[in-house]
């Protein structure tokens, strides 16, 4: 008994020093990134109000007469932006099941006669999963520039730019989806003389497909947004709209677009919501069949008659059309830009030579010893390359930390279980409809909140706060914390009403409140998995904070900038790329050791 309550107290005291650790956190970066700035004088003035009114219609005076319509251009930017995402995630799903299948260990053969074909199997392994990291190491908007550069200013270049990344995340998430699969099923039909694919196709596969179909349109919402973001750099999507309407003042305008990407990306996330919900569920029977015939006949009546949901055939169908129509708009005579321009194959060829060129080591280039890249790396280091480095983990750990405390609190609030008149279906004070729908309506706010904070990119919501409060750390800090409450809340919430509600209902009884409930039962028996899924979200922050510093800050990615547009120095843009590839290596490593641990506790 002793040891058991000692075991007890330890993970408590391990629960609240995990907290004091991350405010101490919290409280290093605030000291390294400085003070808030002083905001801009007039930076917000008509900002806010303009959000009451939008508009349909141009606000520039100077447009000749025979220029596209206002609502027109941003229709036709949305429809660019939704192309480039389909015809990217059409690339990257097929090039991820392929790499999480070698990702995966569950297909191995076992036992002392498949020793040898692990062996063989183990080198590959370990390669793939290098390289998936490798490629979302890397952000799709590095990846865009890279690509720009290298293969000239084409469409197709900008969705591969988008597929590369999109690749290595549904690799990497499709192998752990398989590889966390009840494999009963798998032993059962390979005891029974199945080879380990068959018996890997037929039974991991389907089991996993229900979360990998979710997952897919949760990476196509995110591919919408990467997709604005390309805007950014010149490319046509609704993000260049929203940087012109920003620049210019057209704050109404800014609103109209900002609320169209927000309700195609609301859209999009209900209908992986409502997926989610009837991938999980059985359809009812609504009717009986009479079984009066042979029992071949009776089965295949069955089979026939057996009740489907209309909504997942209706959604496969519209995606694959939808995808057809990206890739191919000519075929219902849609007047848009081809993917590819007439550029001459010596052409192409030229660039790409001067391109690796202009990627290899200043001294490299001169000396042709690749020895002589350790003192230019480490110049680069000493020169910018600390200080960035430091500022960029800074930035990503103190946005992750400031999301996490926010949704940790709003969490009770948009839980369905708690955020009730009768929390857990348990009865508590006098029945009354005004205190349900205040309840309920609550709970609704606060989810449609987290769903509208992580609607909007990152690099958008930096763009507008460095527009409003000044250049520094803080707007960008800001930009990152927003997007990943919204995240946050949505994983953690689906945490909590995974939970079996048993101990939470007996304190209820007990007497105690929905807050009590919360921070006595709920908290502690989630901790593990919230710890989890925030070490996830830092490493995504560290690879958006490498890219907002573009917007101005001393981080990695003002170091990207300079070295693009300022010194056309590639090498050197490569070399900080690299660095910030290396740190989400290190914090995928974290991640899988965690993963690991508390798969074991």
């Amino acid at each position: 008994m002793d040891k058991l309550s000692s075991k007890l107290s330890f993970r408590g005291n391990g629960r609240k020093l995990t907290v004091l650790a991350l405010l101490f956190l919290l409280a290093v970066c605030a000291w390294i990134l400085g003070p808030m700035p002083e905001r801009p004088p007039g930076s917000s003035e008509g900002f806010f109000s303009a959000a009451l009114h939008p508009t349909l219609t141009d606000q520039s005076q100077s447009l000749p007469d025979d220029a596209t319509p206002f609502a027109t251009r941003i229709l036709r930017e949305m429809g660019t932006t939704l192309r480039y995402a389909l015809i990217a995630m059409s690339m990257a799903v097929p090039a991820g099941l392929f790499l999480g299948f070698f990702a995966s260990t569950t297909w191995w053969p076992e036992g002392a006669q498949g020793r040898v074909m692990r062996m063989l199997l183990h080198p590959l392994h370990i390669a793939v999963r290098l390289l998936i990291t490798l490629m979302r190491s890397i952000h799709e908007l590095i990846w865009a520039i890279f690509f720009l550069a290298a293969l000239g200013h084409e469409p197709i270049t900008a969705c591969v730019a988008l597929a590369l990344p999109f690749t290595g995340t549904l690799a990497k998430v499709f192998s752990e989806l398989i590889d966390e699969q009840p494999t009963q099923a798998r032993d059962h039909l390979t005891a029974s003389g199945a080879s380990p694919i068959q018996a890997f196709l037929t039974t991991l596969i389907p089991q996993a497909l229900p979360d990998m179909a979710t997952y897919t349109l949760y990476r196509f919402e995110c591919a919408l947004r990467s997709s604005a973001v390309l805007g950014f750099i010149g490319v046509e999507t609704i993000g260049l709209s929203i940087r012109r309407s920003f620049e210019n003042n057209f704050y109404r305008e800014l609103w109209t677009e900002l609320y169209l990407l927000l309700a195609v990306i609301v859209v999009v996330d209900i209908l992986g919501s409502r997926l989610r919900k009837r991938l999980n569920t059985i359809p009812p029977r609504k009717r009986l069949v009479e079984l009066v015939e042979s029992a071949a006949k009776n089965i295949k009546r069955l089979k026939r008659t057996a009740p489907r949901w209309k909504m997942t055939r209706v959604l496969f169908w519209s995606t694959a059309l939808l995808t057809l129509l990206a890739w191919f708009p000519g075929l219902v005579h849609i007047d848009t830009e081809s993917l590819t321009r007439e550029t001459g194959q010596l052409d192409r060829a030229a660039r790409i030579t001067h391109f690796v060129a202009q990627i290899t080591p200043q001294p490299v280039r001169e000396s042709g010893l690749w020895g002589d890249a350790i003192p230019w790396a480490g110049e680069l280091w000493r020169a910018n390359g600390r200080e960035a480095l430091t500022n960029t983990l800074a930035m990503a750990t103190a946005a992750i930390i400031i999301s996490a405390l926010a949704a940790w609190l709003f969490l009770p609030w948009a839980s369905r279980a708690l955020a009730s008149a009768q929390p857990l279906g348990i009865f508590s004070g006098r029945a009354s409809k005004l205190r349900d729908m205040a309840w309920r309506l609550c709970g609704l706010v606060t989810r449609v909140f987290f769903i509208i904070s992580r609607a909007i990119p990152e690099y958008i919501y930096a763009y507008l706060l460095i527009g409003l409060l000044g250049i520094s750390a803080w707007p960008l800090v800001l930009a990152l914390a927003l997007h990943n409450f919204g995240i946050l809340g949505r994983l953690w919430g689906e945490v909590i009403e995974n939970q079996p509600p048993a101990s939470a209902r007996q304190l209820m009884h007990t007497g105690s409140g929905r807050l009590q409930c919360y921070f006595a039962n709920y908290v502690p028996v989630s901790f593990n998995r919230f710890l989890m899924y925030l070490f996830y979200r830092w490493e995504t922050c560290v690879r958006e904070a490498t890219i907002l510093g573009m917007l101005g800050f001393a981080s990695l990615g003002l170091q990207i900038h300079l070295a693009r547009n300022l010194f056309r120095a590639y090498d050197a843009m490569l070399f900080y790329v690299l660095l910030g590839a290396a740190v989400i290596f290190l914090g995928d490593l974290v991640s899988f050791f965690l993963r690991r641990a508390l798969t074991k506790a």
